[in-house]
């Protein structure tokens, strides 16, 4: 096994609790964003459209209803459409992470829906834009 500074085993045993605050400082280093850019270079196109989606999801995250329960344990932040299928059919990021397309669903509640689509008054509009698309 390569030893590499980023190995989370190795800052546990130097650090104890501390670990991922110095975990984090390293991430965020520019010294160590290569490691993060090399790693990138192997994503295909679904895990960059992806990483946009959740990036542009972040940024919509405030105007949805009950946002402020969100946790790892509790309440995700789910997207009705789901970023599979988005992909799957050509749907614009900007379209799959609109606040129409979000809701705070009970953890496990999001977990067995996995890439299950809820179409409803909110979020119609995103389906009828991608069939208007498909006719020109």
């Amino acid at each position: 096994m390569i030893k590499c500074v980023m190995d989370i085993e190795h800052l546990q045993k130097k650090y104890g609790n501390g670990w991922l605050k110095h975990y984090n400082s390293l991430k965020n280093n520019s010294k160590y964003t290569k490691y993060n850019v090399k790693r990138r270079q192997h994503w295909d196109d679904f895990d960059h459209y992806r990483e946009h989606v959740k990036q542009l999801t972040e940024g919509n995250k405030q105007n949805v209803t009950n946002i402020h329960k969100r946790g790892f344990n509790s309440y995700h932040l789910d997207h009705k459409i789901s970023i599979r299928y988005g992909f799957d059919n050509g749907i614009p990021a900007e379209s799959i992470a609109h606040e129409s397309n979000l809701e705070m669903v009970y953890w496990k509640d999001n977990i067995r829906k996995a890439d299950d689509c809820k179409i409803d008054d909110e979020n119609k509009w995103i389906l009828i834009e991608e069939d208007l698309d498909t006719v020109e």
